[in-house]
């Protein structure tokens, strides 16, 4: 009997074939089947296709087609940047706020002969409405109480924001113009605030084609001003852009609103976080009877000629772990916290601030770990460059090696949104089989749709897969069922 046993180990060791599983190359198992019906889709004639799905405890191929075709990913880039984050940084990292002084304390007179520094560190959650430790301006309170107890009643000098620790060029160069303004379009500040966002109130004519009033801006940006030709329409959703550079504070607004509609919210990014930090800092002061001199100010704008190098340490806000900050980002899909871990990460391992760098810097780290990098392209951290381009092999690649290698594989397959339930994923494969057995990212700009990420088949295969579609001539609501058909045949995989 034992004799047996051992010869049918070994009879499975040399076909490949696991224990109450079959080789499933050359099958029509649901996969393929559902595969074959999107490769004669007639709505993705003119388009592209990528697929792969491996076994990641086999590392069987369950099927493929271009699994080496290089598309534009969207949010799927996500999965890159938030595992080499993950791996590089650490799941427990915290980003550091420091607050300081330059100069003296005289504390006869209660006077600081010097300035108030804000030392960034690149921190991508500082007041953010993501996380309840970083909501309604805590941070900003904690600060002017620390600076109080030293008994501070007057500032000689200013408050100075300090962003440097990133470059000054906060947008990736590969963005698009018509994203620069808009809050998914903020990048990467050394001294983020507010994930980098303001809002706009509209109140819409109730005629298509008529005016539309912008009625408040929260939070108010000193120097802020807007051109907006924005109309009413009979859209449902918002039509409108934000158009604007980094540091200028005239905004153009064009497209269309819903008609009809008061306080309609439109979000927008801020041109300078850094010194909106700053000034938010001396209101503060200045409500808490702190006497501020001289006017906020950036770093940046001082040209580097006054020297902060060498200040005192008030006190530190440290951010939610990084394990907490990936949750949000791949779940909600946030633009600017992706930007910030590219950075950060590609800082850490080679002391570049910059995106373009960075971006080097990224790729060099998955062709250490044994990825091909053919056709690899990597432009930003989040996927809303046009000149992003990865394979589906490359998405399962770092799928694969979440899964195999990394002490962090519970904190990345956590992170990610779960169809029908959460996030990007909600609407995904709901009242299907499929739902609530998809773990994935999803990424989605225009005439892009991609998910990539794992799922347990039925036959209990735990699978990662890539699907990819550019340029469809449908709707991306369309586009979205096409590849939710392939999600449900991965999960009824019965092989």
């Amino acid at each position: 009997m034992m004799r047996k046993n051992f010869l049918l180990v070994i009879l499975l060791f040399y076909t490949g074939v696991s224990f109450g599983q079959t080789k499933l190359k050359y099958r029509q198992h649901s996969v393929n089947q559902a595969l074959n019906v999107l490769k004669k889709d007639n709505d993705l004639r003119n388009g592209s296709i990528g697929f792969y799905a491996i076994d990641v405890n086999s590392g069987e191929v369950i099927a493929e087609y271009n699994k080496d075709l290089c598309l534009k990913p969207a949010s799927t880039m996500k999965l890159i940047t938030s595992a080499a984050a993950l791996d590089v940084l650490g799941a427990n990292f915290r980003f550091e706020t420091k607050i300081g002084y330059t100069g003296y304390i005289d504390t006869s007179t209660h006077t600081l002969h010097g300035n108030i520094v804000i030392k960034g560190g690149g921190d991508p959650t500082l007041g953010s409405k993501y996380f309840y430790s970083t909501r309604n301006k805590q941070f900003l309170s904690q600060w002017t109480k620390a600076i109080k107890s030293l008994c501070i009643d007057t500032i000689t000098g200013r408050v100075i924001a300090d962003a440097s620790i990133y470059s000054r060029d906060m947008l990736p160069p590969t963005w698009s113009w018509e994203d620069f303004g808009n809050y998914f379009g903020a990048g990467a500040c050394g001294l983020t605030v507010f994930d980098d966002m303001y809002t706009l109130y509209f109140n819409t004519s109730s005629v298509v084609g008529g005016k539309t009033y912008i009625t408040k801006v929260e939070p108010e940006i000193p120097g802020m001003t807007f051109d907006n030709t924005v109309v009413a329409s009979n859209v449902r959703s918002d039509r409108s852009y934000i158009f604007g550079s980094p540091y200028t504070y005239h905004r153009f607004i064009r497209g269309e609103l819903p008609k009809g509609r008061t306080d309609y919210k439109v979000k927008g990014s801020m041109p300078d976080p850094a010194l909106f930090t700053a000034q938010q800092l001396n209101e503060y002061l200045k409500s808490e009877g702190v006497v501020v001199v001289d006017t906020p100010i950036t770093l940046r704008i001082l040209r580097d000629t006054v020297d902060v190098s060498d200040f005192k340490i008030i006190t530190i806000t440290k951010s939610p772990t990084l394990a907490d900050i990936i949750s949000v980002l791949n779940t909600k899909s946030i633009n600017l916290f992706a930007e910030h871990l590219l950075i950060h990460t590609a800082l850490k391992l080679q002391g570049v601030n910059d995106t373009k760098s960075a971006t080097n810097v990224i790729e060099s780290y998955w062709a250490s770990k044994g990825m091909d990098i053919g056709g690899l392209s990597i432009n930003d951290g989040s996927g809303l460059s046009y000149y992003n381009y990865v394979s589906p092999r490359q998405l399962v690649f770092v799928l694969d090696y979440m899964h195999d290698k990394s002490k962090n594989f519970e904190v990345f397959y956590n992170s990610l949104p779960v169809s029908g339930k959460n996030g990007t994923l909600r609407r995904v494969c709901v009242n299907t089989v499929a739902q609530g057995k998809i773990h994935a990212k999803s990424g989605s700009i225009r005439k892009v749709r991609c998910y990539a990420g794992y799922t347990t088949s039925v036959s209990n295969r735990e699978i990662a897969f890539a699907m990819m579609l550019n340029n469809f001539n449908c709707s991306d609501a369309q586009a979205r069922k096409k590849l939710e058909k392939l999600m449900i045949a991965l999960v009824q995989l019965s092989e």
